[in-house]
């Protein structure tokens, strides 16, 4: 009973795992690219398509993989993600032509790293569904992404320096795989636990939000995000290069880059659980967005190693914005979390994109001009412009409804949706109600004592 009551941390635990394990490959492509230029000797802009299309295809998998999830479950696609992941690694180390190794490396490994990355994100949220702690369960598995960055990035440079590429992929191989080994804890929910809020989601998801102006509004900041942090991933480290520092110095600013996503998940976490606030996640993205742009100004004033590493914390902060907790807060705040899994598998395939165009261009920029100031100029545009298409939705969702939270407390424990659906509580009456003045879209029911389910 002990161990059935706090098994959901241990999926947040294996969410954490996999996470590291993914970003750890995928976002430390940057690196590679260095690595292929010095090996292959192939041009900037051709070999800027590896690190876009890695996390371009694990991102996009995420639509297939919800597919795979309903008809083969959790744990299933997990240990297959891993499979798939160490076979396209050790599939890299074989090869000396690029285009093989976009194939391998960009197209395999994304695959099985974004099957094992879309069960991370989604059983997370299912297992903490109506926990008063869901955000911050949401935050601590998300952390990940930036605990990934952080080793992953002096353990790439090092493996490589000592053994060679060849060598890396190998090892890579050998960590991808374990995706597998912890997928195992993905176990299904238990049917009693789910009945209830299954049905209601079956009889209420639909597409219709995909009508909604704002939708593609916030979707349009999404790309506009991601494109400009692909700038950043893919080209950091070269940059770094070109003012003269290390390649060591310049795998430093990744795992920099780590520790600022990681600390601040865990911020956002803890501010959206306490505070309770809907409009707070979009704030959240707005100023995060809009800070990591301005922030390349740092870059123009000096070619000062501190500056890159404050350039990589503000810089890190601003991707703690771009996952987790706040996403999964702005798509439930504005389009209903009972449209989450559909929401949520649209949100990664506009960031798919976004990672796929952002590095490229940047390369072909820098090939025409022979300098990175118009690369950091265009990273600056987009996430200033992302920043704005999250305002207007707030701006705009701020003007033609009103959310507050209340408190009632229900004669019987049972919550009563607009549709007439009856969600059944099996502990606690005092519940907060999501109600909107307008014309409602939904009602989020959530109790303050679920604590007792998991």
């Amino acid at each position: 009973m002990l161990i059935s009551s706090f098994f959901p941390w241990f999926v947040v635990l294996a969410s954490f795992t996999v996470r590291v394990i993914v970003y750890g490959i995928t976002y430390t492509s940057g690196i590679v690219y260095v690595i292929i230029l010095k090996n292959f000797q192939t041009g900037k802009a051709e070999t800027s398509w590896i690190s876009s299309i890695i996390t371009t295809v694990m991102f996009a998998t995420g639509p297939p993989s919800g597919r795979l999830v309903k008809a083969l479950g959790w744990r299933a696609v997990a240990v297959i993600g891993g499979i798939i992941a160490g076979t396209g690694l050790l599939l890299t180390s074989l090869t000396s032509n690029l285009l093989f190794l976009i194939l391998s490396y960009g197209f395999v490994t994304g695959f099985g790293c974004g099957m094992a990355y879309m069960v991370a994100c989604v059983a997370v949220p299912a297992y903490f569904r109506g926990h008063r702690r869901q955000k911050m369960a949401v935050a601590m598995a998300s952390c990940g992404s930036g605990v990934g960055t952080f080793i992953f990035s002096p353990i790439v440079q090092y493996v490589y320096v000592t053994y060679g590429w060849q060598n890396l992929f190998i090892v890579l191989a050998g960590v991808g795989v374990q995706c597998s080994s912890v997928g195992l804890l993905f176990r299904p929910l238990s049917t009693t636990s789910t009945t209830d809020s299954e049905k209601v989601a079956e009889k209420i998801a639909n597409w219709g939000f995909l009508k909604n102006v704002g939708f593609h509004s916030s979707h349009l900041g999404f790309f506009l995000t991601a494109f400009g942090d692909s700038i950043v991933y893919g080209h950091l480290g070269e940059y770094a290069e070109t003012l003269g520092f290390t390649t060591d110095k310049g795998a430093y600013l990744y795992s920099v880059i780590g520790i600022s996503v990681m600390i601040l998940k865990l911020l956002q976490g803890v501010a959206l659980d306490s505070r309770g606030s809907t409009v707070l996640p979009i704030k959240l993205a707005i100023f995060f967005f809009f800070l990591g742009g301005v922030a390349t100004v740092i870059l123009f004033v000096s070619n000062e190693y501190i500056l890159l590493l404050i350039f990589a914390t503000i810089f890190g902060a601003n991707t703690a914005a771009s996952g987790g907790a706040v996403v999964v807060g702005i798509l439930e705040t504005y389009y209903g979390y009972e449209h989450l899994e559909l929401t949520f598998g649209v949100n990664l395939a506009v960031i798919g994109i976004g990672n796929l165009l952002g590095s490229p261009i940047a390369g072909l920029l820098f090939e025409a001009y022979e300098t990175y100031t118009p690369v950091l100029i265009l990273f600056c545009v987009t996430k200033v412009l992302s920043s704005l298409c999250f305002l207007l939705v707030y701006k705009f969702s701020s003007q033609t409804q009103k959310t507050y939270i209340t408190e009632v407390k229900l004669p019987q424990k049972e919550a009563f949706l607009e549709d007439k659906t009856v969600l059944t509580l099996t502990s606690g009456e005092k519940v907060p109600l999501l109600v909107e003045e307008t014309t409602p879209r939904y009602c989020d029911v959530i109790s303050e004592n679920m604590d007792t389910l998991l």
